[in-house]
């Protein structure tokens, strides 16, 4: 069990460069602590005390809007994965809430026992201060990137002084938003319904649309939201290919639905047009290594379409393909949107996780920039 436990504290950037003999140290100050399901771990906006690692169990990472909307979920995390570790160097308000999904069993190591590690212990703090200003250095720089290209794009919910009512309009268009945009201005409240990029019903006080759109348009204030219609995952039709063994076909499938899910979730978060562009340079970054990429049928706009029936043979190469692929994207679009960065690789479906889990896919994500 001890050996579990330093493991896991090596795979975590923060201690990745201290020796084993202080890293031991750090282990021997962990504390076993249990929550239910639906606890609340860590709350955004409390002062951070201590740094988790899950032994057993899921957690759900989110924050909560400024307009008190509905909480964004930024990540899950499973066994093995760590949260909380920088409140041990800055002590600093948590940035989001950490929410037990099942009954939880943690490692926990108290910011108190940690500091007195690091002032017995110089070696320690060299090491953390390498480590953290070169950590520092690179996320200064990727919000500063991050903000100039943020301030160009339409977000999910925001003022509507700050976009104008055309151009949020616009956006729908754009993107083929198929969803609605709920305009909010006093106590008036507009729905602006679409299907792929088209204006399918207006709903404004029981007005007439072209009375009700002329009324709008002279908004200068007020807020808005994006609600993208949630893609029915089990309304999506199976590619079939009569070479296909039924293992084969079972398999197909399940990458097929993984990328319908995480392709929905990639277009409600960074809108359509934002994924096609990312699809496009990771398909034109990976064709001189994949020839197998052009039998992967891949489409965002005019509507999102995966479609592997033309795969033959699907062996781990493809699976590498597609970990790679995926990476690839989330890069790309980590630079144009922010909270890409935490978008949860799992699927909501444990079926899914486990064909994907045994290919190693996940594994093969983690690792993938490391082999461009």
């Amino acid at each position: 069990m001890d050996n579990i436990i330093f493991h896991q504290l090596k795979r975590v950037p923060l201690f990745s460069s201290i020796k084993d003999e202080d890293l031991k140290l750090i282990q021997d100050k962990l504390d076993d602590v249990y929550f239910k399901k639906g606890d609340i771990i860590i709350r955004e906006g409390d002062l951070g005390d201590c740094f988790y690692i899950i032994k057993q169990g899921t957690v759900r990472v989110e924050t909560q809007p400024e307009d008190e909307g509905e909480p964004i979920i930024l990540a899950r995390l499973h066994d093995g994965d760590y949260f909380g570790e920088m409140a041990l160097i800055t002590g600093e308000p948590r940035s989001a809430t950490v929410v037990a999904e099942s009954d939880v069993s943690l490692w926990r190591l108290l910011k108190s026992d940690f500091d007195r590690l690091i002032l017995n212990n110089p070696d320690i703090t060299l090491s953390l201060t390498h480590m953290l200003s070169h950590r520092l250095s690179k996320t200064n720089k990727a919000l500063q990137e991050t903000e100039v290209q943020f301030l160009k794009k339409i977000h999910p919910r925001g003022e509507i002084a700050q976009y104008g009512i055309i151009r949020i309009l616009n956006f729908a268009e754009q993107n083929a938003l198929s969803g609605r945009i709920v305009f909010k201005k006093g106590a008036d409240t507009a729905v602006f319904v679409y299907e792929k990029g088209q204006l399918l019903h207006l709903d404004f006080d029981g007005k007439e649309e072209d009375e009700a759109l002329d009324e709008i348009l002279s908004w200068k204030e007020g807020t808005f939201f994006i609600e993208p219609k949630l893609f029915d995952l089990d309304a999506q039709p199976v590619s079939e290919n009569p070479e296909w063994t039924p293992e084969e076909k079972s398999l197909v499938n399940a990458y097929e639905r993984y990328f319908t899910e995480k392709f929905s979730e990639l277009v409600q978060r960074a809108g359509s047009k934002h994924l096609q562009a990312a699809l496009k340079k990771a398909i034109y970054k990976l064709k001189p290594i994949f020839d197998e990429i052009e039998n992967l049928r891949l489409e965002i706009l005019p509507e999102l379409k995966i479609d592997f029936s033309k795969v033959n043979n699907f062996n781990d190469k493809y699976v590498l393909m597609l970990a790679m692929l995926l990476s690839q994207i989330i890069d790309y679009l980590s630079r144009e949107v922010i909270g890409i960065d935490f978008f949860d690789l799992t699927s909501e479906r444990d079926e899914i996780n486990t064909v994907l889990e045994k290919n190693q896919f996940f594994d093969l994500y983690r690792e993938s920039g490391n082999l461009i």
